[in-house]
């Protein structure tokens, strides 16, 4: 099923390999969902993987939104263990332009 996200959206992509030191990753994972699913500006999310990089997509309404999850408590506790639970990553933001879909599920 697909997201429909309007034009002028906000766009996180978080690009990342997993090291193989992932203690405490699963709990913290299901923690920041959980909150970023009750973050207000939070439009939704997908998550992609061929089970080596992973993409999470996360889709907010404005700028202001997306900086609420950044100064977010669980958020910056999470980001701390960034260089322990993953080999690699990269984020980019960037804002919606365009939309089209095709679902055919």
């Amino acid at each position: 099923m697909s997201i429909i996200i309007p034009k002028g959206s906000i766009i996180a992509s978080f690009i990342y390999e997993k090291s193989n030191n992932l203690k405490g990753y699963e709990k913290m994972n299901e923690l920041t969902i959980s909150e970023v699913n009750r973050n207000e500006g939070h439009l939704g999310n997908e998550l992609f993987s061929n089970d080596e990089k992973y993409i999470f997509i996360s889709y907010w309404k404005d700028f202001d939104s997306i900086q609420k999850w950044k100064n977010n408590e669980l958020h910056i506790e999470a980001k701390k263990m960034g260089n322990t639970w993953y080999k690699s990553y990269k984020l980019q933001i960037s804002e919606l332009q365009n939309n089209y879909n095709l679902d055919k599920y």
